[in-house]
């Protein structure tokens, strides 16, 4: 898993670094509570840009490029999961300090299961929703490192007969623009 992590993170920070400069960061993604299915451990880690006429005032829009790991505890068939994701991600701030710039995101994208169970739970089909919604801040005089916390879910939208989902309640996410 470790391993994986840091291949999957050292590839988007070069990607990032060499194509965007400082409209691109990073995230690293962790479960704080887990809710269904219950025993889930894992990550998110991702890399996003911010198009330069997409940002106002207060306003940001931006796009991110995610990849998680998720698991199950224990000896249970369907115990692990990946999942890719592409989504927009609208982030309001609620103050325009220097130094501390707390906000809101709420965003909605698309995402790929790499499997249709896990644990007892059938997703349904390999194409999902992916929901957050999550309050935080940046720090620091460039505003280069954000930390928040945010509620996750993955969901086929009852596209397909099967929709147990999967929701995580409270994550911490870690970021640093580039």
């Amino acid at each position: 898993m470790i391993r994986k992590l840091t291949v999957f993170l050292s590839g988007l920070f070069f990607a990032a670094s060499t194509a965007f400069a400082s409209n691109t960061g990073v995230t690293l993604t962790l479960p704080l509570v887990v809710k269904d299915p219950g025993g889930l451990h894992g990550y998110r880690a991702s890399v996003w840009y911010q198009p330069e006429s997409l940002v106002w005032q207060r306003v940001h829009i931006f796009f991110d490029a995610s990849f998680g790991e998720w698991w199950i505890s224990g000896h249970v068939p369907n115990r692990q999961v990946n999942i890719y994701a592409l989504a927009p991600t609208l982030r309001y701030y609620l103050r325009n300090d220097p130094y501390f710039r707390p906000f809101i995101d709420f965003s909605l994208g698309l995402s790929y299961l790499s499997k249709t169970r896990f644990d007892t739970r059938n997703l349904g089909m390999h194409f999902s929703f992916q929901d957050i919604i999550g309050i935080g801040t940046t720090l620091g005089k460039e505003q280069r490192l954000s930390i928040s916390f945010s509620a996750m879910h993955y969901s086929n939208g009852s596209t397909c007969r099967r929709n147990a989902g999967i929701t995580i309640p409270l994550l911490l996410n870690v970021g640093y623009r580039i």
